[in-house]
């Protein structure tokens, strides 16, 4: 297992996909405070420094899915896998090396955004207003949200043999998560009641309210919640705008999400025929 790791972590130090991302995230966070900042100076409105702390959320289960599926899809299209069996190697030994790694690379990639943007911002808009243990809280979704992230594509990625398909597999289902999120939060967005206007005999207009058939309420409200709290892209949605509703229950969902990719993944990778 520490062999693996090791010849794992040194091919990462090479990888080209895992340093642009790094720099990617990087730049992004410093260019999000000094954006806010400007936005806050031509308005006149001062902004808080957590407005965009966690904005990497939206985008990080795109830069894993990348990752994981051309890092594990190079080691098939190479014979690595195959080479590492013959040798002695377990299976459940690579799969959960492989597993590191991509954990490692997303939780890096998310420091990578939050270390400049703090360092960036807060000389520019000050501490945190909100309640340090929101920030917190928070913080812990969005690591735990990138591993579950890491535990879903590596899942995919050592399952799938072909790495065409694995990349592709695996960035729709990225997208798939955040267009789902952004839907299932429009539906819970939506307002109670709705404003009507109508033209009186006289031509002046009056407006009225009427009840919107779209809010939700009762148990439908409360499904559409938890598809959305144990969803991926609600999660990072919900980490992004620092607006969670049940704020306890996303790490809690991130945990579970980490552990049945990771034991479906082993499973089905033990019985799989390799080329």
């Amino acid at each position: 297992m520490t062999n693996i790791l090791s010849a794992n972590f040194l091919r990462l130090k090479k990888n080209k996909v895992f340093w642009g991302g790094l720099l990617l995230m990087a730049a992004w966070g410093v260019f999000m405070p000094v954006n806010l900042h400007m936005d806050a100076v031509q308005s006149g409105y001062a902004d808080n420094i957590e407005n965009g702390l966690f904005a990497c959320a939206l985008f990080i289960g795109i830069i894993i899915a990348v990752f994981c599926s051309l890092f594990i899809g190079t080691e098939y299209n190479d014979g690595t896998i195959r080479n590492k069996i013959i040798v002695g190697g377990r299976r459940w030994q690579i799969y959960l090396a492989n597993a590191v790694v991509s954990t490692v690379v997303g939780l890096v990639l998310c420091g990578a955004y939050l270390f400049p943007y703090l360092c960036v911002g807060m000389p520019l808009m000050g501490t945190f207003t909100a309640p340090v243990e929101m920030v917190l809280l928070t913080a812990l979704t969005m690591l735990l949200l990138s591993v579950a992230f890491s535990s879903i594509f590596t899942c995919i990625a050592m399952v799938c043999q072909n790495k065409a398909a694995t990349a592709v597999i695996c960035i729709l289902l990225a997208f798939g998560f955040w267009m789902v999120g952004m839907v299932l939060n429009q539906m819970l967005e939506a307002p109670k009641t709705h404003v009507c206007y109508s033209l009186d005999e006289n031509g002046e207009m009056s407006s009225y309210e009427e009840p919107n058939p779209k809010y939700l309420e009762g148990t439908k409200r409360e499904i559409v919640q938890t598809l959305y709290d144990i969803n991926p892209g609600g999660q990072a949605i919900q980490c992004a705008t620092m607006a969670a509703v049940n704020p306890p229950r996303l790490p809690l969902y991130s945990l579970g999400i980490i552990v049945l990719a990771t034991g479906a993944g082993c499973a089905l990778f033990r019985k799989r025929d390799l080329k």
